[in-house]
């Protein structure tokens, strides 16, 4: 290869080089979402806050102009990551109970603008009981501070064959020794404390023999018992500030 080839060469390595991380930019907005507000028994709201992200990665956005809520304070603790897919009750704020109405969150990302409903207090967007207790899950309403996002725990639960996320149920498990046994984990997690690495673990309580992880660090895994009998496993997780746990139990016979 000639010297004037080379120069070519790595010119157009590197002008695909380039076009390639150009191309892996995510470029799809951030829709953003008011999940709704709960009554609290002491008076006052608890308001719930998502979103969706379009792009396949997680993006950052810092708090500033393009992630802010009005009226100020524009910092309320809002996660400035946001992970890809769908969070719902990625954030939950403590209000009192003369709260107007009168909040939104705003995000620009990839050139649009979200912000969320002027009508918050609409009768509409009063949480039911399922949703109701995913808002306030984790929220000790005497010490949680008022007007801001409040981290919260993990949710971890534990998805049935059919989809649905039923914790007592799906946490007895039947299982042969030497066949792998696909448990369905599930975690969530609202993003905050800002800065902070969501951890995932599964680990044997209790049991006979050993056990086998294909990712112990992975929600949704296949296991494997060498030994019949009785287990225990746990699932955790941990934002760094709040932990969850969830434990399986497991019966094992032999194949």
């Amino acid at each position: 290869m000639t010297h004037g080839s080379r120069v070519v060469a790595v010119c157009f390595a590197a002008a695909s080089l380039a076009a390639a991380t150009a191309g892996a930019q995510p470029t799809k907005p951030v829709y953003l979402q008011y999940d709704g507000y709960v009554k609290n028994a002491d008076g006052t709201l608890t308001l719930s806050f998502g979103y969706f992200n379009m792009n396949n990665v997680d993006v950052t956005v810092q708090p500033g102009d393009a992630n802010t809520f009005s009226p100020p304070p524009a910092d309320r603790n809002q996660p400035t990551t946001f992970l890809k897919g769908r969070h719902r009750f990625a954030c939950s704020m403590l209000v009192p109970g003369g709260f107007d109405g009168k909040l939104q969150w705003t995000v620009t990302f990839a050139g649009t603008t979200q912000t969320t409903t002027p009508k918050m207090l609409d009768a509409l967007y009063e949480l039911e009981e399922n949703s109701a207790k995913r808002a306030v899950a984790g929220l000790d309403l005497s010490q949680a501070p008022k007007n801001v996002c409040v981290n919260r725990p993990p949710v971890v639960e534990i998805a049935n064959p059919f989809g649905a996320v039923d914790g007592a149920a799906a946490t007895d498990v039947k299982a042969k020794t030497g066949q792998e046994l696909t448990i369905n984990g599930h975690v969530e997690d609202d993003g905050l404390p800002r800065g902070g690495k969501l951890a995932i673990e599964w680990k044997k309580i209790s049991g006979p023999g050993d056990v086998t992880f294909s990712d112990a660090h992975a929600a949704a895994i296949r296991v494997k018992f060498a030994s019949a009998g009785s287990y225990v496993l746990e699932l955790s997780a941990s934002d760094g500030e709040k932990n969850q746990t969830l434990r399986v139990n497991a019966t094992v016979a032999n194949e």
